[in-house]
């Protein structure tokens, strides 16, 4: 059940937003997989099970490692993660969680070991434009 319908009360908003997705596509500095797996985190996070189930299946289709969506919430403790995608899950935690201060510097510290700084304000992109269709997902949406 929806308490409302985002795409027809606000089409211009809604609208910008897939702009901004669409951005995101022309100008892959993240490969895509890594982003999926950086979306399904944030979900996961936010608890947004739309947007989960949507990236989970994207990762899978763009030929990514199915047991690396499956071990995501324990993926500190997990194998099979590499520097980069920890230092990039590290990173969507920090922001989602909106933690101290000292420790987002520590996590970009760890981040640009790993990546360009064009590559680094995609991937803040990428979480905070998640961060916004989970929020935007759970407000629309009742469970029944």
């Amino acid at each position: 059940m929806s308490r409302f319908d985002f795409p027809k009360s606000s089409p211009k908003l809604f609208e910008a937003m897939l702009g901004l997705a669409g951005k995101l596509d022309d100008n892959p500095r993240i490969p895509r997989v890594l982003r999926d797996l950086v979306e399904c985190r944030v979900s996961q996070i936010n608890g947004c099970s739309h947007c989960l189930r949507m990236h989970a299946k994207s990762h899978a289709d763009h030929g990514g490692d199915a047991i690396k969506v499956t071990m995501l919430a324990v993926w500190r403790a997990a194998k099979g993660y590499d520097e980069a995608e920890r230092a990039a899950l590290d990173w969507a935690e920090c922001l989602t969680e909106a933690v101290d201060q000292d420790r987002i510097s520590q996590s970009y510290r760890n981040l640009v070991d790993h990546f360009e700084a064009d590559a680094i304000s995609e991937l803040t992109c990428i979480i905070s434009t998640m961060n916004a269709w989970n929020r935007l997902g759970i407000a629309q949406h009742e469970l029944a």
